[in-house]
């Protein structure tokens, strides 16, 4: 394993949760972009104005939109703090010979 310094990790870190933040923001954009197509469709072809009623919202956007919470609730509360307070321990762990 390399030696890589503190400020190294912490860059390491940082650019993966940009890029984690990046992506979900990504797919929530485009959530919205296809769903508001949807809705507009739906309510120029039938008058529908109705968003909360489960009949008229496809299962799809359900779907999704429940992957979209779970991946929000990991991101920004679940997020890799205590991974990184694990591998700081191992790595001490380690550089002091204690197994």
């Amino acid at each position: 394993m390399e030696n890589l310094t503190k400020q190294e990790i912490d860059y390491s870190f940082a650019k993966e949760r940009v890029q984690k933040l990046k992506k979900f923001y990504t797919s929530l954009a485009i959530f919205i972009i296809i769903f508001a197509a949807y809705s507009m469709r739906r309510y120029y072809l039938s008058g529908d104005i109705i968003f909360m009623d489960k009949r008229n919202i496809s299962v799809i956007f359900w779907i999704w939109g429940i992957i979209l919470a779970i991946k929000s609730a990991k991101l920004f509360f679940f997020n890799g703090n205590w991974e990184r307070k694990m591998m700081d321990k191992e790595l001490k762990q380690t550089n002091y010979g204690k197994f």
